[in-house]
């Protein structure tokens, strides 16, 4: 494995235990119990979760398309920071997924069904991106 992809695999790593992190707090904590009506807040998390996956899906396309066709390769030193980089904006938006889970969480009390399909969707999100290096071809 190339040193790029080991970085941005362990990048990658990191961010999908932050994901365990956020399921962890939410199903421990105790919430107070109570009348929590958050859902407009609910509704624009919804909206903004599912932007930030359709858009993780253009944007690999755009940043990284090159190093899956070929046409690219992480072995010149220019390209390697754009292949981090790249990584690096998937995996925000895949992750910051997870983290609109975490405040849709909070904000409802915690309720397991506020939550979980956002972290859920977020761990799809980070395994449909994995930096595997048979996804990205050498350059010709």
């Amino acid at each position: 494995m190339k040193p790029a992809h080991l970085i941005v695999f362990v990048i990658w790593g990191a961010l999908c235990s932050s994901l365990l992190v956020y399921a962890a707090m939410l199903s421990s904590n105790t919430f107070i119990p109570g009348k929590a009506d958050a859902s407009t807040l609910s509704n624009v998390i919804a909206l903004a979760a599912g932007s930030a996956a359709a858009l993780s899906f253009v944007l690999r396309k755009l940043l990284l398309g090159g190093f899956t066709s070929g046409k690219l390769s992480t072995d010149d030193p220019a390209n390697r920071g754009r292949f981090v980089a790249g990584n690096v904006v998937l995996f925000a938006l895949s992750e910051g997924v997870g983290a609109l889970g975490f405040v849709n969480g909070i904000s409802n009390n915690g309720k397991s069904d506020a939550w979980l399909p956002y972290i859920g969707l977020a761990f799809i999100l980070m395994l449909a991106h994995i930096p595997l290096p048979s996804r990205f071809k050498s350059a010709a």
